[in-house]
């Protein structure tokens, strides 16, 4: 390739090999826009033109946009908790599960 210190000796010649050898910043943009593409023109929208099309994708981008994360705002503040604090559930629910496997057996009993 062409570096800066060719360019003055070459002028022609650095300017064809910027035009042709020109990398993009990123393409990541574009293969999003391709992908969103792809799932709002599906064989059951075949019939959408393209104005409809280009109304479908901005109304999505822009939804997606006020979408809040709520995930992330939780999960960036939290709190220590004990599990002490929860003694008296466990020991209701151990309670809940003695009389659940004692009522089986007064159900089982009545069937023999």
């Amino acid at each position: 390739m062409v570096n800066q210190n060719h360019a003055s000796s070459f002028p022609i010649l650095a300017k064809i090999a910027m035009d042709v050898c020109a990398v993009p910043a990123s393409s990541v943009p574009c293969e999003r826009l391709f992908s969103a593409g792809a799932e709002t023109a599906t064989n059951r929208r075949s019939r959408l033109g393209s104005d409809r099309f280009e109304q479908l994708q901005v109304m999505k981008f822009a939804w997606r946009k006020s979408v809040v994360d709520h995930a992330a705002s939780n999960s960036s503040s939290s709190e220590e908790v004990l599990l002490t604090d929860f003694a008296e559930f466990l020991r209701l629910d151990d309670e809940a599960v003695e009389w659940e496997h004692g009522e089986d057996e007064v159900f089982a009993g009545s069937y023999e």
